[in-house]
């Protein structure tokens, strides 16, 4: 073995044993006083051993659309660490603080987004969130009955109310797009469930869309719209509704068409302010217009 080779070795390996931190191999100690504090694998105190509690983060105890159990066990690198009764802040796996304390209910963190939602009880016991950067800066000077992130996507949802006047907003904190007010919203990705009387095979095209439709209130009816993972629209809200597609669609107007070969269609659904013709949308959501009276489905250029 030449010398330049051997430097090379002698360069190298020092860097490929390089350990990582994590929470899963990173520990949790305890002094004798009961203080808490994080070390790493190697040995190196990453959080002092003077604060009254330290936990992991799990996504369980963080709100996400649509819900995911399979998700619920899988650790977040963050530590939600204690030091007084109610007085919380956030530590990364290598002890960084990337949210300082504060007198909350409860915390919950986002690694993407980078951001944190600050969950407050008032004093008539009511909770309301408040949504922070990384950088300690609140995001929205008013609060919100709720705040949950869409998951695999840049979108947060933010809940003014959830009930009899529902009001949502989707925000994207890497564009400070704010998109809305809807009254409802349904996410297709793989964490998406089918519809009542679908099976879960019939189904799975759904799950690989990835998009979003959004509902707006128009008086006492609704007009729906389309929108990616990142908030940029597909289609405006002007359509009566987005339906997947049933059994009675198919036999009554899909089979009897003249179509494109090898499309599948996804939902159908109608102009709001036109329902002479019924339009579909495809597993690329592309958009087609079926036309009764010629009995033709085409897609719209």
């Amino acid at each position: 073995m030449t010398i330049k080779t051997l430097l090379f070795f002698m360069v190298i390996i020092p860097f490929g044993c390089t350990s990582q931190n994590t929470v899963t191999t990173n520990e949790i100690v305890k002094t004798s006083g009961n203080k808490l504090g994080v070390k790493s694998k190697s040995g190196k105190m990453l959080i002092d051993t003077i604060y009254d509690g330290i936990s992991n983060f799990y996504n369980l105890g963080r709100k996400t659309f649509p819900p995911n159990n399979n998700r619920y066990e899988d650790p977040v690198e963050f530590y939600l660490v204690r030091k007084e009764l109610s007085q919380f802040a956030v530590f990364d796996k290598d002890g960084n603080k990337v949210f300082d304390f504060a007198d909350c209910f409860q915390i919950e963190v986002d690694a993407h987004t980078r951001t944190v939602v600050k969950i407050v009880r008032q004093e008539d016991n009511i909770l309301r969130s408040y949504l922070y950067g990384f950088d300690g800066k609140q995001i929205f000077e008013t609060s919100f009955e709720n705040i949950g992130y869409i998951n695999d996507s840049d979108l947060i949802a933010l809940i003014v109310e959830d009930g009899q006047n529902d009001e949502f907003y989707l925000y994207n904190p890497f564009t400070k797009n704010k998109m809305g007010p809807y009254s409802h919203f349904n996410v297709y990705n793989k964490d998406s469930s089918p519809p009542m009387g679908m099976e879960k095979v019939d189904f799975k095209n759904y799950n690989s869309l990835n998009v979003i439709s959004v509902r707006q209130n128009a008086g006492n009816k609704y007009k729906w719209g389309f929108i990616d993972m990142k908030g940029n629209e597909i289609f405006p809200v002007e359509y009566k509704y987005f339906r997947v597609i049933e059994e009675g669609v198919v036999t009554r107007f899909i089979d009897r068409a003249s179509k494109p070969e090898g499309v599948e269609f996804l939902f159908y659904s109608y102009l709001f302010n036109d329902r002479s013709k019924m339009i579909l949308f495809d597993e690329n959501m592309g958009k087609y217009i079926c036309d009764n009276e010629l009995n033709t489905i085409m897609k719209e250029k």
